[in-house]
């Protein structure tokens, strides 16, 4: 996606996307098959490449068992205070199509108004999204009072991440997959999302949507969520459940499967285009 291509300017970093546009088109043009994560991501390569003689599927990844918990009970705001505040937690890697600086604008507008709120991010990070990220937090939090950046974190411990956070964000604009999102849905939390790209698809009606690049919308979403415990609640049920359809086993199930169907028929042709 071009606006997503060109969010770091012209920079060595755009040359390489360029360069992978276009070698990664020619590579799909010329596949006999082609796996896709969603249709999101099936739909905008092939408007991107015009046409594929590639037979496609849509095969999702699934999720690791650790981080599967059922939703827990969700309280009343007025039950959390500055010193047990309500978290919320964005992992991601730090870049510019993520928006964390938009996330931190947004929960700072809501401290303002007296919600005991924090923001836990977590994440590497690209240098300039980055620098960009720790501009923002200096000039609205410069004592990380309610916001905590804390770099890159072992995959085999986050799991412990979602299961102490109230409230779970995502605000990417541009992703062929969101595992970071169910991971989250299948830690039972209820989940503020950016309404870009494949997200919805992912979701479903499982979360409150948000713009990604307007705080004060992404603030309106947080706050719907923290106003009501009976749709988080609802919302928590709803993408636990839905997780429940991305699992590992399934994904090796089809993926084989399909990798075996596209061999049989290549095969097949070949044989016929002999004889």
């Amino acid at each position: 996606e071009w606006v997503e291509l060109l969010r770091s300017g012209w920079s060595a970093r755009t040359v390489k996307l360029l360069l992978l546009r276009a070698t990664q088109s020619r590579t799909f043009r010329a596949a006999d098959g082609v796996i896709f994560l969603t249709r999101y991501a099936r739909d905008m390569v092939i408007q991107t490449i015009g046409a594929t003689r590639a037979e496609t599927a849509i095969v999702p990844h699934g999720i690791n068992d650790r981080f599967i918990c059922p939703p827990r009970r969700q309280l009343p705001i007025d039950r959390y205070s500055i010193d047990r505040a309500f978290r919320i937690l964005y992992v991601s890697i730090v870049d510019m199509y993520k928006h964390q600086w938009h996330v931190a604008e947004a929960v700072a507008t809501l401290r303002k108004q007296g919600m005991p709120v924090v923001l836990d991010l977590i994440g590497p990070a690209y240098p300039p999204a980055l620098k960009r990220l720790r501009q923002t937090l200096r000039r609205i939090d410069p004592t990380a009072t309610f916001i905590r950046y804390s770099g890159a974190m072992s995959y085999e411990a986050i799991h412990a991440q979602y299961a102490q956070t109230d409230l779970f964000v995502f605000a990417s604009t541009c992703e062929t997959f969101g595992q970071i999102v169910t991971e989250a849905m299948s830690a039972g939390l209820p989940i503020a999302c950016s309404n870009q790209s494949m997200m919805p698809e992912l979701l479903g009606d499982a979360g409150v949507y948000f713009d990604p690049e307007r705080p004060q919308d992404i603030a309106r979403a947080i706050q719907e969520m923290i106003d009501s415990p009976d749709l988080r609640a609802e919302k928590a049920q709803r993408a636990f459940d839905a997780a429940q359809g991305y699992s590992w086993p399934r994904c090796a199930t089809e993926t084989f499967g399909f990798l075996s169907a596209v061999t049989r028929r290549v095969s097949t042709s070949r044989a016929g285009e002999r004889s």
